[in-house]
């Protein structure tokens, strides 16, 4: 589990999220200082000790890992590949009544050597197996030769039970917890070295969200999202554009031709030619009713006709304006 007591941002190489157990750089050493002493003896025998050295080197090899902080997602305990993912029947070291689902999980020699606990709770009871010496290699995830590790896990909602399985020879298998201990979720339980398999037994409720073949990241990918809670950790996703109010950018040119037409009409100012025959009968009447004399050039003037007219045009207009308002 990571440190987050110090912020990425303040380390010197952030890159660096990965170490070497003291036994395995005590062993490159060794392996190191008894090349040398065969090297002077003929120059080949070297590498006869260097090289397993670094094959031990990078076979201890640590992590730092970065837990999700969400208590509805149960996290994969250790680096490897998922074998196969299917109902079965919990171990009976492990206690867990009726059929639950199985995640098996295969690791490398290479990978990192963490065991983390894959949800918060309470280690309700452990129960290890010694292995035999001849079960160098775990090619078999149910050999009975295999050193095992079983841990039953009471956590907030469910229980969770591992079985961690690894060749019989040598000190495979290394316990960082006992029974009652309180753990969170990404905490390191046990080291196991030069891979192996595990096996998580999850409650059927749940959705899982891995499948055969995928590459898992201990105490890092969520291996089962649990019930109702799985919706809410996905967030609605934002639309990808937000409508915006048309303006004259983005308004087609034939549209903008017929508001620009429809305007003119609207705001335009009455003319003869736009005045209704009625009004214009209403102008003459007035016009006659002023007994203005016939040679009076008023009468026969275009532009005092016109400005009758438009004069008569705006009071009607202004007339229909008010009745719309009403």
């Amino acid at each position: 589990m990571a440190n987050r007591s110090r912020p990425v941002s303040d380390r010197t190489f952030p890159w660096v999220q990965s170490g070497f157990d003291l036994e395995g750089i005590v062993g490159f050493l060794a392996a190191w200082l008894l090349g040398i002493l065969l090297g002077m003896l003929w120059g080949p025998l070297f590498w006869l000790a260097f090289i397993p050295g670094i094959v031990l080197l990078f076979a201890t090899r640590t992590a730092e890992r970065v837990t999700p902080e969400d208590s509805s997602l149960i996290v994969t305990p250790c680096d490897g590949v998922v074998v196969s993912v299917e109902e079965a029947d919990a171990p009976d070291e492990l206690r867990m009544p009726g059929p639950v689902q199985r995640i098996r999980i295969s690791s490398s020699p290479f990978s990192s050597n963490n065991i983390h606990s894959p949800i918060a709770g309470t280690v309700d009871h452990l129960v290890r197996e010694e292995g035999a010496a001849e079960a160098f290699a775990a090619m078999k995830p149910d050999n009975a030769s295999l050193e095992q590790l079983f841990f039953a896990i009471n956590g907030e909602p469910v229980q969770v039970g591992l079985r961690i399985a690894t060749g019989g020879l040598g000190p495979r298998l290394e316990t960082r917890t006992d029974a009652g201990d309180r753990v969170v979720a990404g905490k390191t339980i046990a080291t196991r070295r030069l891979g192996g398999w595990c096996d998580v037994y999850l409650p059927l409720e749940g959705r899982v969200m891995v499948e055969p073949g995928r590459t898992l990241i201990g105490g890092e990918t969520t291996l089962l999202a649990l019930g109702d809670l799985v919706d809410s950790s996905f967030e609605t996703p934002e639309p990808a554009f937000e409508a915006e109010d048309p303006t004259p950018e983005t308004v087609p040119p034939e549209v903008a031709e017929d508001v620009e037409e429809d305007v003119a009409e609207d705001e335009a100012p009455p003319t003869p030619e736009t005045t209704p025959p009625e009004v214009a009968e209403e102008v003459e009447d007035d016009i006659d009713s002023e007994d203005l004399d016939p040679d009076d050039p008023r009468r026969s003037d275009p532009a005092e006709m016109f400005a009758r007219l438009r004069r008569q045009a705006n009071k009607i207009h202004g007339e229909d304006d008010t009745s719309k308002d009403e």
